[in-house]
């Protein structure tokens, strides 16, 4: 299985979760090009309100907004998704990255210490 597939099943079962939990709702955001079956390329959306380094996971629990960017392996985010992640930060809002669903969790009762382990949905952890 390769670390793309690995990351995108990761993200789901992180997805799945975020919008099990009472108070959140969590999307995924496709930042990827449009592909021209016409031209048979890749063509860039060059709207200016599309940001490069775009978290994988956007959230917003009980109000306040959160990013998550997913990683597998001995991937680190980009320079310019640590750069999102810093100015999602800077702005009041949570951001982190994560490399398993453990992690993930505990980084999420981290910047949020009202949540609860017990308030979370049964969920069969597959990471």
């Amino acid at each position: 299985m390769s670390g793309a597939t690995k990351e995108k099943q990761l993200e789901t079962a992180i997805l799945d979760w975020l919008n099990l939990i009472d108070g959140c709702f969590a999307l995924k955001i496709n930042m990827t090009g449009i592909y021209d079956a016409r031209r048979k390329v890749w063509r860039k959306n060059n709207n200016k309100h599309i940001h490069n380094g775009t978290s994988d996971i956007l959230a917003c629990y009980r109000g306040r907004f959160c990013a998550i960017e997913v990683k597998v392996g001995y991937n680190k985010p980009s320079d310019n998704q640590a750069l999102f992640l810093k100015r999602i930060k800077d702005n009041g809002g949570v951001s982190f990255w994560t490399k398993d669903f453990s992690q993930c969790k505990l980084e999420f009762k981290k910047h949020f210490p009202d949540f609860r382990f017990t308030d979370e949905p049964l969920f069969n952890e597959v990471f």
